[in-house]
């Protein structure tokens, strides 16, 4: 998403949002008059009083849902690039020719995955120089024998973190497809059209503090509907999980890297 369009629904559910509440509001008022609304105050205010709370609790509902897809796509990040670094600390017992492989792939893995696949997601698939690197990993611990028991045990480690590479990578690009369905969005939209127009019907002898009440209810909803659109699509959205794990990955295999001693 380009910052056109997020600066385009931003406008719509910030301030298009409130802006219309206040203008239909006051035509109503002007189209109707003020001591017709008022007379219908009682019924309208417990109907009212109904429809707030099964919307507030369908919007904080799904507020609440979106939120946890979004920090279970971040931990799920976090669990892959862990797995990474485990991947080649535990290589460090292994012959030159294993360890040289297996250190090469998993730099490869994690450079590929920031500069590839990060673009990719938001576009809603993979990276195949990434499918690459990890199919590489893994033909590489398939076609490594171990020779000792002190390799066997760190390889049988290894595998174990292989396998929690490959579990998160999976979970990392199913997120990718996570989003609000279409029918819940529908009844979001349309409990936003009712509990709004039902704060139209109020009739009461200051016009102008009613629009105000109005705008800040339909500013409050507006927010929240904004975070969930953000928040609803972990890797495309308006706000995104980033590659820090995988930057911070590189930083570690570099530090590692330098001898002892070096700055």
């Amino acid at each position: 998403m380009t910052s056109l369009e997020t600066w385009l629904w931003v406008f719509l559910f910030v301030v298009a949002l409130p802006a219309f509440a206040v203008g239909c509001t006051l035509f109503i008022h002007r189209r109707v008059g003020t001591d017709v609304l008022a007379r219908h105050n009682d019924v309208a205010g417990f109907i009212y009083a109904v429809v707030g709370v099964v919307y507030a609790v369908l919007l904080g509902f799904t507020a609440i849902i979106v939120w946890e897809q979004f920090r279970d796509a971040q931990s799920t990040v976090e669990r892959e690039a862990d797995a990474l670094v485990d991947l080649y600390r535990d290589s460090r017992v292994f012959p030159p020719e294993a360890r040289d492989a297996i250190e090469l792939h998993v730099r490869a893995y994690a450079r590929l995955a920031i500069e590839k696949e990060w673009r990719a997601m938001s576009e809603g698939h993979s990276s195949d120089e990434v499918w690459d690197e990890y199919n590489h990993l893994w033909r590489t611990y398939h076609e490594f024998e171990p020779s000792t028991d002190h390799q066997r045990i760190w390889y049988a480690e290894s595998l174990r973190r292989l396998n929690e590479l490959a579990d998160a990578r999976r979970g990392r690009l199913l997120s990718v497809h996570s989003s609000v369905p279409f029918v819940m969005w529908a009844v979001l939209i349309g409990g936003c059209a009712i509990t709004l127009g039902f704060s139209f019907m109020f009739g009461t002898r200051n016009t102008r503090a009613q629009a105000i009440m109005t705008a800040g209810l339909a500013l409050m909803i507006g927010g929240v509907l904004l975070s969930i659109f953000a928040l609803q699509e972990p890797f495309a959205g308006i706000t995104r999980v980033d590659p820090e794990p995988f930057h911070q990955v590189a930083r570690i295999l570099e530090q590692w890297r330098q001898p002892a001693g070096a700055p």
